[in-house]
């Protein structure tokens, strides 16, 4: 792997390593057929940027790692239709990824949509919905291209493919080149410090290069003629954000760039902080449930995604403390945990072996609780790894002492 030695942002040399969590596999799933062949893995270290404040990979990603389908955007639509009053006259421009049906509702209120889409399968689902589709990847040169055919957006619909593309000023220079002036990019993120207030190490993956805080994401867009305009919360630790060509910002963006100077987010400490406590709860999690094993307890785990596979793997957990995992994705089932190679089944498994712990990897335990409620009702109970080790007794989400 080749190391980073410059910000992928500003090009700083300013990088400091603050978080590295060993060699981890690219895949986040095995076939039967795959377990006797040796694994891709790569060494995942994460550094931030003193000079731009950009939490960044401090290697390459995996290859071809594609900007993430979106899910339904919290009131996107309306804030668009009701701020820009969107019409038959305007057009927007989604980008992969983008929300078919945010796009579909936008078209039936007569607004004109081209959705640009370079992963065939995305493409085809939105072209047999009547989304005018390009099979294109936007990059500088279909920008250029964008531009010469006289297409020029009043909205771009980014995503998250900030966090993914290898190219961050590239991307923002093709942004501003399709732009109008009077038109707005929008985008969603996962916010830095969301993420690390809730120790949430294991959404540092090979697959994603970046993680914004809104000072990093507001250094980039000023040297591209962009401003960050407005900021809105939205769940599961996302930010919304709109650029424009013009001064137009609102209050929202001054306030969190003052409360991430308060709190040190400019600051490598910060950083190094967060990691010393990922390093106390590695040791707790594991001391946990290599005690309950112990005592004779069975533990199994929930969630057979790539972020489980971060945490089973950077604190050590295989067979001998984890019996299986289970998962409601049938495309997952009969498949092993990449890299510690623990089976996944479906959620009969859970009731028919009754494993006296389930370790929840990224999940909420009041959504499992309506899951599983049948598991908590025969004395089931679930174990939460972050942002450190608890075992809850109630779907409250309960502490109780270990053994009880």
């Amino acid at each position: 792997m080749k190391k980073v030695k410059t910000c992928r942002s500003c090009g700083s040399g300013e990088l400091v390593p603050f978080l590295s969590l060993g060699r981890l596999p690219l895949s986040s799933t095995l076939g039967a057929d795959q377990l006797a062949s040796p694994e891709e893995r790569r060494s995942l270290e994460v550094g931030f940027c003193k000079r731009c404040s950009l939490v960044q990979l401090m290697g390459d990603a995996a290859e071809d790692s594609p900007a993430p389908a979106q899910p339904e955007q919290e009131g996107l639509l309306e804030r668009l239709m009701h701020d820009y009053r969107l019409g038959s006259h305007h057009l927007v421009l989604a980008l992969e990824g983008s929300s078919q049906q945010l796009m579909r509702q936008l078209m039936q209120a007569g607004v004109r949509v081209v959705y640009l889409e370079p992963h065939p399968e995305r493409s085809k689902a939105a072209s047999s919905k009547g989304i005018l589709t390009r099979h294109e990847r936007f990059d500088r040169h279909y920008a250029h291209l964008l531009r010469e055919e006289g297409l020029q957006a009043d909205v771009v619909l980014v995503n998250q493919m900030l966090t993914y593309s290898s190219d961050l000023n590239g991307l923002l220079e093709s942004l501003a080149e399709v732009l109008k002036d009077t038109g707005s990019v929008v985008m969603e993120l996962p916010y830095v410090r969301a993420l690390l207030e809730a120790r949430q190490f294991e959404h540092f993956t090979h697959q994603q290069q970046h993680y914004f805080s809104v000072g990093a994401l507001h250094e980039l867009v000023r040297r591209h003629g962009l401003w960050l305009q407005r900021v809105e919360p939205l769940s599961e630790g996302y930010l919304r954000y709109y650029l424009g060509k013009s001064r137009q910002v609102e209050s929202s963006v001054g306030w969190y760039l003052e409360e991430e100077q308060k709190l040190g987010l400019t600051d490598a400490a910060y950083y190094l902080e967060f990691a010393s406590r990922i390093a106390a709860v590695r040791e707790a999690l594991m001391a946990l449930l290599t005690e309950l094993r112990a005592r004779g307890r069975r533990v199994a785990a929930y969630g057979a995604n790539l972020q489980g596979t971060v945490l089973l793997n950077y604190v050590g957990l295989g067979r001998e403390v984890i019996d299986f995992v289970v998962d409601s994705d049938a495309s997952k089932q009969g498949r092993y945990m990449a890299g510690v190679h623990v089976p996944i089944y479906g959620d009969h498994k859970l009731l028919e072996e009754q494993p006296d712990y389930l370790l929840l990897l990224s999940h909420q335990p009041s959504g499992m609780a309506r899951q599983y409620p049948e598991y908590l009702k025969r004395g089931g109970k679930f174990i939460v790894a972050l942002p450190y080790p608890d075992i809850l007794n109630t779907p409250l989400g309960h502490k109780i002492q270990i053994g009880t």
